[in-house]
């Protein structure tokens, strides 16, 4: 008798489902399927839409993507590494995702479009 084999493929492949499970369970936030997603620019940066907002803050359903750290840091221009987003006006969503620069899964946050294009702004003094 064999015991059956998971492929280190599979093992990624359900944690990235558990993980959407968990964000749409406990934020309402909803990964978006390659292909489906928007191309977010701002300035000289553009960056795909990994995720939406599926909540309602108090107006209906956002409907808004959410960026990243990364994505957020390179949207700004890199402004502020450290902390992209230092003081958004909804609240980030904390969630773990793969890091592929370090081949394994790391805790992040997800950001509204909608500050960091107010964080975007702000750097640009207006």
């Amino acid at each position: 008798m064999t015991s059956p084999t998971i492929t280190l493929d599979h093992l990624i492949q359900t944690r990235l489902a558990e993980i959407a499970e968990d964000a749409w369970r406990d934020h309402r936030v909803m990964p978006v399927k390659s292909g489906d997603g928007r191309v977010l620019e701002l300035g000289t940066g553009a960056v795909p839409e990994l995720w939406t907002c599926m909540a309602d803050h108090g107006y209906g359903v956002c409907n808004e993507p959410l960026v990243t750290h990364q994505q957020a840091s390179t949207l700004t221009g890199m402004y502020a590494d450290d902390e992209p987003v230092p003081d958004p006006q909804i609240l980030p969503v904390e969630i773990a995702l793969l890091d592929p620069s370090r081949g394994c899964f790391m805790p992040d946050v997800l950001f509204h479009f909608s500050d960091v294009v107010r964080e975007y702004r702000k750097a640009l003094g207006r």
